[in-house]
């Protein structure tokens, strides 16, 4: 476990106030990445990357601990995810994926995909571990600079077609710097509908929709297209994002998720219309401490902070009937329907 991850009395008293009761007593997890020190042995992360400077390593134990701190009194199921920094023993990671599975850690699981793979090969670790998708990464492209990097790069055509053949799940972290509504990020996510049918898209993040604008011009382009895909609220804090998919989207297509071991710190996230920065009470490099040590000592845990804001916007939405779809019901259903 990470030296700084402690919880305060603050933190329980925010848990029992705003969280406890309102939270379904069942919780899928459907976005966070299990990995292991020597998975990570070769691993050198993008240190000008905040999420990078906040950690990449969480074994299942470590999980475990966690989840019985953030969650107490609750049942946890999780979707485990590989660690996706570049230099990951990629198929050690994938293997360990595999055996919380077989071991029952882990109700779900996916493997992280390599582009250069063959379509053959992908099929052969992709049943052989009994993964449920994949869950790919643009930092694994070589040759081309990251801005310029599509989805058909980091996931070969041959491996759509294995996804698609097997109707299995994709957690896709949608690349490209202006994240959903870039028109190349539009473009190969209708063409992937179209060719690949068949493959549950999860789409990362809201397709890291962060701030308002960003998902109100997805859905500008989209049209109802919007509503064909189905999407994890991993790090989507902002409540009038939030507002907007449960206004937007089907309420079955939402799934929680958390993208530990990232947000294991205190913090809060603020937003424009185009953007967000973080504030966080653990000294991070980014952390620039804006607000100040005495504002900090009123930071919860960042993950509690998220976890209210869906609660609230849920309870616009039919409350109980809807925290339910969000934190378990759709998940189990979607991977397992």
């Amino acid at each position: 476990m990470v030296s700084y991850f402690t919880k305060t009395p603050y933190d329980h008293a925010f848990y029992d106030t705003h969280i406890k009761d309102r939270l379904p007593d069942k919780i899928v997890d459907m976005h966070l990445h299990i990995s292991t020190v020597e998975i990570c042995r070769n691993t050198k992360p993008d240190m000008t990357d905040w999420a990078a400077q906040c950690g990449s390593v969480m074994t299942a134990e470590d999980y475990a601990e966690y989840a019985k701190i953030f969650y107490p009194g609750k049942e946890l199921f999780i979707n485990a995810l590989p660690g996706v920094t570049k230099g990951i023993d990629v198929i050690m990671g994938n293997e360990y994926i595999a055996s919380l599975k077989r071991s029952g850690a882990a109700r779900f699981g996916c493997m992280l995909t390599d582009p250069s793979w063959s379509g053959e090969y992908t099929e052969q670790l992709l049943l052989g571990g009994n993964f449920d998708g994949y869950k790919p990464y643009p930092d694994f492209v070589t040759g081309k600079k990251g801005a310029d990097i599509g989805m058909f790069d980091f996931i070969n055509r041959e491996q759509f077609e294995v996804l698609n053949k097997h109707k299995k799940a994709m957690v896709l972290h949608l690349p490209r710097p202006q994240r959903f509504p870039d028109d190349g990020n539009i473009r190969e996510l209708l063409e992937i509908k179209e060719k690949y049918p068949d493959i549950k898209l999860i789409i990362a993040h809201c397709g890291r929709s962060y701030a308002i604008n960003v998902i109100k011009e997805a859905r500008r382009k989209l049209g109802s297209m919007l509503n064909e895909f189905y999407y994890d609220i991993a790090a989507v804090l902002n409540p009038a994002v939030l507002r907007y998919m449960l206004e937007n989207v089907p309420h079955d297509r939402i799934m929680y998720g958390t993208d530990l071991p990232v947000f294991l710190w205190h913090g809060r996230r603020r937003w424009t219309d185009d953007d967000y920065y973080n504030l966080a009470r653990e000294d991070f490099p980014w952390n620039t401490h804006y607000e100040g040590k005495a504002a900090e000592e009123g930071y919860t845990f960042f993950l509690y902070e998220q976890l209210k804001n869906i609660l609230d916007i849920a309870d616009e939405f039919e409350g109980r009937v809807t925290a339910g779809k969000l934190f378990y019901d759709n998940a189990v259903n979607y991977l397992e329907g």
